[in-house]
């Protein structure tokens, strides 16, 4: 489980504290894992490292919900969950994305859900793909999965679309669990999302054996 102060719920919420910095020996959270945060609901961990405290910058203190890097030090001996220590050098850094208060949240964020929603997803997504000039999500999907994190800027080359574009697609994307962000790595396929490719895949694939038939003939 993650603590917060109460005064920081509604902005983890709105998706503006994004970032947190605990005072842990070691990495208590992975990667990729989903975890419960009392009175505020899930959270999904997109990185987590060390990190010396002196090296911590002013954005990501604002990104925690902090004016001053000392605000955000105080803020660490009022967890119970740190022993604060003057000397301490490091500490952990988590970035992470709100998911959501409902467990029905969780399960579509890890691809649990009924071929009934998977084609209400699909159906929106088709819709978000109009209004784009060539077909775009199969193949982002795609490079995702095959390359782990991609930022703005490496989907803007392969996609050839505008990065202000793909920023309002992946927040599209985000809000039906589809992909993850990281301010340093970029953008990642979620569970539900690979779901989703392999059903575009699997159209895709019918397509071609229809096309082949229809030439045949």
């Amino acid at each position: 489980m993650i603590l917060f102060e109460k005064r920081l719920h509604d902005n983890i919420r709105e998706g503006k504290i994004t970032l947190t910095f605990r005072l842990w020996d070691t990495l208590k959270v992975l990667r990729g894992k989903i975890y419960r945060s009392h009175n505020l609901g899930l959270l999904r961990v997109l990185d987590v490292d060390f990190k010396k405290i002196q090296h911590i910058t002013p954005e990501e203190v604002r990104r925690c919900g902090y004016d001053t890097l000392d605000d955000l030090k105080t803020s660490f001996s009022n967890d119970d969950e740190m022993d604060m220590d003057d000397e301490y050098e490091r500490v952990v850094r988590i970035e992470f994305e709100y998911i959501g208060e409902d467990i029905e949240n969780y399960k579509k964020a890890m691809g649990n859900v009924k071929d009934s929603e998977i084609f209400k997803i699909k159906e929106q997504l088709l819709v978000l793909e109009q209004k784009n000039k060539t077909p775009w999500i199969r193949k982002t999907f795609q490079l995702l999965k095959d390359k782990d994190c991609m930022l703005t800027k490496d989907l803007e080359a392969e996609l050839g679309i505008p990065a202000e574009r793909i920023k309002q697609y992946m927040r599209k994307l985000k809000t039906l669990h589809l992909v993850s962000s990281n301010s340093r790595k970029g953008y990642s396929i979620t569970p539900l999302g690979s779901k989703l490719l392999k059903h575009f895949n699997a159209r895709h694939d019918n397509e071609d054996i229809l096309e082949a038939e229809n030439e045949e003939i």
